[in-house]
């Protein structure tokens, strides 16, 4: 399976988000939602905190600090998948596209980068190198959720607990997927934007999959509950069938 980022050599510092964010969740009666504004067209889609806490919470922060915004979708495969989230695609080379993601900066609340902060300025005292490793994600893959037409996951190395903040959209049924990657979200509208991304005219030169013209997310906002969604936005989401709405 292809849908991986690339392995950089360095080692890597993988944490586990604990509840960081966890005020962030949002229960069953009061779902969150990303709107994805591409130039194509938006993408909305409704967050499974109860399938995958940590990758939930770490896309909203992501979202909500702006991480994503000017990133693009790299990696194009007609019938399969497109992907996108990697910092590095912001940059005009797309040879490095599919090996960044963030660092622990990035992913820290406040409270927690006075913590780290503190750690290094110890180990400085000491002689000693900080910490500012890739922020990885442990899995959390589900036995029972499947990859389908929409749904959302994100991407990851060799290793299981690799994920970053690279994530693709299934723009097919993709069961080869199950088990394998973490299914944290479903876009139930806008799925026409990521068509036209996956139909875009590649550029081999750049890799396999690379497109020529790599689409950018202009924005990726977090919406807490229906209320807060537009009136087309709502009629969409009383369309979506109930077992997609939470899956557990």
């Amino acid at each position: 399976m292809t849908c991986t980022r690339k392995i950089l050599t360095t080692s890597f510092l993988i944490i586990i988000l604990t509840g960081s964010f966890g005020h962030l969740l949002a229960a069953e009666a009061n779902p969150v939602f990303v709107r994805l504004t591409t130039e194509p067209g938006e993408m909305l889609g409704v967050f499974y905190p109860d399938l995958a806490p940590h990758h939930v919470d770490s896309f909203i922060h992501l979202s909500r600090s702006g991480f994503y915004t000017g990133t693009k979708f790299h990696r194009i495969v007609p019938g399969f998948v497109i992907q996108g989230g990697d910092p590095n695609s912001k940059d005009m080379d797309p040879r490095n596209d599919g090996t960044g993601g963030p660092r622990l900066s990035d992913v820290l609340n406040d409270e927690d980068a006075q913590l780290v902060n503190k750690v290094n300025e110890m180990l400085a005292a000491n002689g000693y190198v900080g910490i500012d490793g890739e922020a990885l994600l442990k899995a959390e893959f589900s036995k029972t959720a499947k990859h389908m037409r929409g749904s959302l996951s994100m991407a990851r190395g060799r290793g299981v607990d690799s994920a970053g903040s690279q994530f693709f959209v299934c723009v097919a049924n993709t069961s080869q997927l199950d088990g394998q990657y973490t299914i944290f979200g479903y876009v139930f509208k806008g799925m026409e934007a990521a068509d036209i991304i996956v139909g875009g005219e590649k550029n081999p030169a750049a890799g396999r999959d690379a497109p020529a013209v790599p689409v950018a997310i202009l924005k990726a906002e977090i919406i807490e509950g229906v209320d807060n969604l537009r009136d087309d936005e709502k009629a969409a989401w009383e369309q979506v069938p109930a077992e997609l709405r939470n899956v557990k």
